[in-house]
């Protein structure tokens, strides 16, 4: 492998990785506004929204988690 298919590999993971710790903080964020405010009292049930807010925030956590782990195994 030459070292512009290197470099162009390496860019490839680093932008996944931004879009997958970007997306993992939009769980969690998205799931603190659902849990704690009435923002969308609205539009949603409250029962829904705890449940969405739960989900969401146990997922984000993985996510965070995971992306964690990536950047832990990098530095080995």
């Amino acid at each position: 492998m030459d070292s512009k298919n290197k470099d162009r590999f390496n860019g490839q993971k680093l932008g996944l990785f931004i879009f997958e710790s970007v997306m993992a903080l939009f769980y969690v964020a998205f799931s603190i506004v659902l849990l704690f405010t009435d923002l969308l009292s609205r539009n949603i049930p409250k029962e829904l929204r705890i449940g969405l807010g739960i989900i969401l925030g146990i997922y984000g956590i993985f996510r965070v988690y995971r992306a964690y782990k990536k950047i832990a195994q990098k530095e080995e």
